[in-house]
Formats: structure tokens, sequence, C-alpha cells
């Protein structure tokens, strides 16, 4: 899965709330421009409201200027790729991300038009740009069998016995998660048993790569600002109602918790732990907020990006004029 040589893309990336989307949308009309969304839950058919598909937008502009295709949006003629693809039900992986976004990217540069990556999903936005050699290896359905007899005490104790690099690299969350423990275990075994070292499914490389990385920020209380204000406006957009009807759908409060933040936050709701709206938002803010911090310690890591303060006077300007720099020489920008 390579792209077509002597490409150009523009990445905008950021923690939540930084007004990424909007940003895009608008690069995208000035420059001939479509977007594709670079978020681990986006992908999903129905997690619409909670997940920021309508960031600010039907604020600023109308409903129905906002089209629903399959497996893409269009906002005011500007096509965003990569949402709903995916039933929720069911795990989506960053293998199948970049399975399905590359082709994507591949086809809007043959159209003449510019890519638009916008992310929030560190982890896919690094696979999408560098490619990760553990998306070669395939689930091992004897191994993970074995695996899941072992309790979460067993399997972190294993993993820091045969790879305690790895182990030294999860965050806490990874390591209290047994899924994730079986996963880095399987590839970690599979590594060592079949030597496997391939690069078929890296996704891109930059070499013949023009890659224009723009970051958002913000300071940190006036983000946190914006998450308090953006929650409300989602839960009185229908943010619980969305919920609802996911579960009425099918989707099990298990699965819920398991897509994370918000969908998690809305399961203790539907199930009772969780007694009011106004607890729900005030659980809600926090966990966005905690989440954002952990967005800003993933990308403050990452390599040759143009910060912006979307605080700053003028800031759109700014990153028009990056991007204008950019297109008179790629390479040295950032």
């Amino acid at each position: 899965m390579t792209l077509i040589n002597n490409t150009r893309l523009v990445v905008i990336l950021g923690p939540t709330s930084t007004g990424k989307t909007d940003l895009a949308l608008n690069l995208a009309k000035k420059f001939n421009g479509e977007l594709l969304s670079c978020d681990s839950r986006q992908v999903y058919r129905g997690l619409d409201i909670g997940t920021g598909k309508y960031p600010n937008l039907n604020i600023k502009y109308q409903i129905s200027n906002i089209k629903k295709r399959k497996a893409h949006w269009e906002i005011e003629g500007v096509k965003i790729s990569m949402y709903d693809v995916a039933d929720p039900k069911k795990q989506y992986t960053v293998y199948d991300f970049i399975k399905d976004a590359t082709p994507i990217i591949d086809d809007i540069l043959k159209r003449g038009k510019l890519p638009i990556i916008v992310g929030g999903t560190g982890l896919y936005l690094k696979a999408l740009l560098e490619g990760i050699p553990n998306l070669g290896i395939p689930v091992s359905e004897k191994l993970r069998m074995q695996l899941q007899k072992l309790s979460k005490d067993e399997l972190q104790g294993k993993l820091q016995q045969i790879a305690p690099d790895r182990w030294e690299r999860m965050n806490y969350s990874d390591r209290q998660n047994p899924r994730r423990l079986i996963r880095a275990i399987e590839i970690v075994i599979q590594l060592t048993v079949n030597k496997l070292r391939t690069q078929d499914d890296k996704g891109r490389s930059q070499n013949d790569t023009y890659v224009l990385k723009i970051g958002l920020t913000a300071p940190r209380d006036i983000l946190y600002q914006r998450i308090d204000k953006r929650v409300i406006i989602r839960v009185n957009q229908g943010m619980i109602d969305e919920a609802q009807q996911l579960h009425k759908r099918g989707l099990s409060l298990k699965r819920m918790r398991q897509l994370g933040l918000e969908y998690g936050v809305l399961a203790d709701f539907l199930e009772g732990k969780i007694k009011s709206k106004e607890e729900l938002i005030k659980v809600l803010q926090g966990k966005i907020h905690g989440f954002a911090r952990r967005q800003l310690t993933w990308f403050k890591k990452e390599k040759n990006v143009s910060w912006v303060d979307t605080e700053g006077r003028n800031y759109f300007q700014k990153v028009e004029n990056l991007i204008c720099k950019w297109y008179d020489n790629p390479i040295n920008v950032a």
C-alpha cells in the first residue's frame, strides 16, 4: 500500500476542541482540497455527535448543507472521507484504517486535489505517515486462546518477561487492558518465532511525499473552556438520545464502553450509574480534559510540526501563509 510518487499532503493535528475540522474545511475551499478524518471513532456509523462529526458546523452553517453519503460526508460541498465506514459493534483496527484510507488518498491525488488529513488519533496518524511494521502481523487465534486463559496480572508478568522495553513504552491504560496486553504479547512472540520484518503493510513512505504538518494548540485553560462548552452543546444536540438509539439497535453497553471516552460515560448514564444530566456533563468534561492532555503529550513528540496558537490573532492567515510557503519550498517549512 504505497501512495503515488511526489505527492503533497497537509496534516492538521492537535487536541480536541482546537477547531481542526473547521480550519481544514476552509483550507479545502482555498486550496482545492478534500478532507480525510484520521479519528479512531469517527470511522463508526452512528457515532456522530459524540465523536464530533458535527464540530461547530451546525451552529455556523445550515444542517441542510451537510450531506451524509456512503463512507463519507459532504459539508458545504467539501468531501470528508473515512466517516461511517465501520459497524460500531465490531472492532476496527489501525490496520483496517490504513488499508481503507490509503487508496482514498491516492484517488484524491489522482484527481488533482490536495489531501488534508484531519487527525486527533495519534497512532492512526503515525501509521498513515510512517508505517508500523507490526501491522503486518496477523492475529493468531491459537495463541490468543492460550493467552485469554491468563489473568491480567499473568499477562502483565509475561509481557514484562519477554519484552521489558515494550512494557515500559505502554501507558497505564494499556497495561490495565487485557486485550491490548494480549496483542502486545502476540506481536512479540510472532516476531521472535517467524523473524517477521515485512514492510508490505507499512502505509506510506515520506521519501517521495511532501508532508506539511500543522499543529493547532491553545493555552490549557482556554482549551478546557472550549471543551466544557462543547460538551454542553453536544448534550443539547442530542448525544444522550444518540447513545440510546445505538443501544436500541443492538450496541451493547459493554461495547459502548470499549469505544471509550464519551460513549463509556454515556454507557454509565444509561445503566444508571450516573444519575443526572448535570452529573453526566461534569464527568464528560473531566474525562475529555484528561484526553486532551494525553493528546498534547502524544503530539508534542511529533517531528516537523508547525504549531499555531488558535488564540492568536489572524491564526487562519498564518496557516494559509504556511501552506503558500510550503508550495514554494516543500522541504523547509516547519
